[in-house]
């Protein structure tokens, strides 16, 4: 059965963008001289909110597993890097999101996910049956919009967002992402929580939206902070604005995170998974997240549409737009990084940037890129 809808507390500019049916023709004229060929966005985002839950479920059931003693294997795609681990709960949800979608639209739809490269997936996937996906959430929301064609449109999953987080047991950073691109662009994306509560007490929450037009909640509310860790709530010890970043100790992270502090105050956070820090920015846990570098494609389009749909913002760790999605992205694009500010941040996004790129560490990092002035 389908999860019960319940209300996301968020601030009242995140409600005002919550207006689908008189907002998504404006949002989507550029879609408005297509042919009439292709997929509705409405029924494209249902999809992926379904696909996303069974991901979810996936990764709920091997941590079941886990809690009942029947311990987790783990590999590692890079023998040097922690960050890197596999479990099965990301096969089982790669499984469960890109078989299930794939089967819906057919094979002329562009799904792309973390795992891919996976041969014995690849095969498991190829003897599973999936039951069909609910096309109709968002009928009475979106209704009826123009066509978009299919070979416009990739998918982009990250199965289980944050894998170490999992394996070391910090569940609630967990997260399951489907996003939607057209084109170059995010246009929607859904984020699974499996773990709202860090345990199996309650059931996944899933967050959905569509870039500039709105968002919506299904499940089980989310229960978060000013800053969801409790040793950080103190506002004495570490006092507000908070800038969410991951534990690398590169030096360009270092010099970042010190940048950041000395410019505007406030405490440098610790979030887990790239997606969990774009939606703690986007609810307004923090301020300000960034990192230097990151996966791929999967791990920003979900968590950049839906921090868009909030009303927040996400450019690369230059001010560009982020440039890793359709057919003809740049290649090792996703070392430029990301900076994603939230709306109720009275920490400019542009003076972010402006304060990043006058670090002597970024403007290194920006040569080594070969990126010119």
């Amino acid at each position: 059965s389908s999860p019960t809808p319940h209300t996301l507390t968020l601030p009242s500019t995140i409600y005002a963008a919550m207006l689908f049916s008189t907002l998504l023709p404006l949002a989507l004229g550029l879609l408005v001289a297509r042919p009439a060929e292709g997929l509705q966005i409405g029924a494209l985002l249902s999809t992926c909110v379904d696909a996303c839950q069974r991901g979810c479920n996936e990764i709920r059931a091997v941590q079941e597993k886990r809690h009942a003693g029947e311990g987790l294997a783990v590999e590692l795609k890079n023998a040097d890097d922690v960050k890197s681990a596999l479990t099965e709960a990301d096969y089982a949800a790669q499984a469960a999101i890109c078989g299930s979608l794939r089967v819906e639209w057919g094979d002329a739809l562009t799904i792309i996910g973390e795992e891919d490269g996976d041969e014995s997936l690849k095969e498991r996937m190829g003897k599973m049956t999936f039951d069909p996906l609910d096309r109709t959430r968002f009928d009475d929301d979106i209704g009826e919009t123009a066509d978009i064609p299919i070979e416009d449109i990739t998918i982009y999953v990250d199965p289980l967002d944050a894998t170490r987080e999992f394996c070391e047991g910090r569940i609630a950073n967990c997260q399951s992402l489907v996003g939607i691109a057209i084109g170059d662009e995010s246009v929607a994306g859904v984020i699974g929580i499996p773990f709202p509560a860090n345990d199996l007490s309650t059931e996944s929450t899933i967050v959905y939206g569509l870039a500039d037009v709105g968002t919506g909640v299904i499940g089980e509310p989310l229960i978060r902070g000013p800053y969801p860790l409790e040793k950080h709530i103190d506002g004495i010890k570490y006092p507000r604005p908070h800038f969410a970043s991951g534990d690398s100790t590169t030096r360009v992270m270092t010099a970042a995170r010190e940048a950041l502090v000395k410019r505007f105050g406030g405490s440098n956070v610790l979030y887990g998974g790239a997606g969990n820090k774009i939606l703690g920015t986007a609810l307004g846990e923090c301020s300000a997240s960034f990192q230097p570098k990151f996966g791929g494609p999967w791990d920003v389009c979900a968590p950049e549409a839906v921090l868009r749909a909030m009303g927040g913002r996400i450019t690369d760790l230059f001010g560009e737009p982020i440039a890793l999605y359709g057919k003809d992205a740049p290649s090792r694009n996703n070392e430029r990084g990301y900076v994603a500010t939230t709306s109720s941040s009275n920490v400019g996004h542009d003076a972010i940037v402006a304060m990043l790129l006058a670090t002597p560490e970024i403007q290194e990092y920006r040569k080594k890129l070969g990126i010119e002035d």
